[in-house]
């Protein structure tokens, strides 16, 4: 079982994910756009800004490997998605189906499903008040938590044999969602 972050370049947030699971392949934009990268993972972290220019240079590569990222997903691997931090509509258009997010930093009480395996996101954490970038108006999946303003801020959504979680949560994800999200077969990205 192996993570990666894709990232323009190695951060805090690869470090966190390595001390909680063992190993966390980074790899930048260059790479991922790159025809012959070919890696094998049980997940896929996008941290939060890729779809702000002022913040990474990801949105571009993650366009150009659109189809990968699908089969990826149909094949068995796990994608977790934060938020864009960005106002425009087509930050997720590289996705397998449409998506729409609304850019907000807020805190929020959530309404959290305990029956989601991804609940364990806010383990440790103060879900009548936790930090969000925003949230998803538009959507495909199931909620797995909820905000006060009845949008969802966690979504897990099956594709194929695999699973797309988004997340609009602007705190770390806990070291029990970590573990269980670095479970299962390596897939090839």
């Amino acid at each position: 079982m192996s993570l990666c972050v894709f990232w323009d370049n190695k951060m805090t947030f690869h470090k966190l994910v390595e001390d909680v699971t063992g190993f966390c392949d980074a790899v930048t934009p260059l790479m991922l756009s790159a025809p012959f990268y070919r890696g094998k993972y049980s997940g896929i972290i996008i941290p939060t800004g890729f779809g702000n220019t002022s913040y990474s240079k990801l949105l571009p590569a993650l366009r150009a490997c659109s189809d990968r990222i699908e089969n990826y997903l149909e094949t068995g691997g796990k994608l977790l998605v934060f938020g864009a931090a960005d106002f425009s509509p087509k930050r997720y258009d590289w996705l397998p189906f449409e998506f729409e997010y609304h850019f907000e930093f807020m805190e929020h009480k959530l309404d959290v499903n305990k029956s989601s395996p991804w609940s364990a996101m806010f383990d440790g954490y103060d879900s009548n008040n936790f930090a969000c970038d925003g949230w998803f108006e538009k959507y495909e999946g199931k909620p797995a938590a909820v905000a006060e303003n009845g949008f969802p801020v966690l979504i897990e959504c099956p594709i194929g044999k695999g699973t797309l979680i988004l997340a609009s949560t602007h705190e770390y994800p806990s070291n029990a969602f970590l573990r269980e999200f670095a479970k299962g077969e390596d897939t090839v990205f």
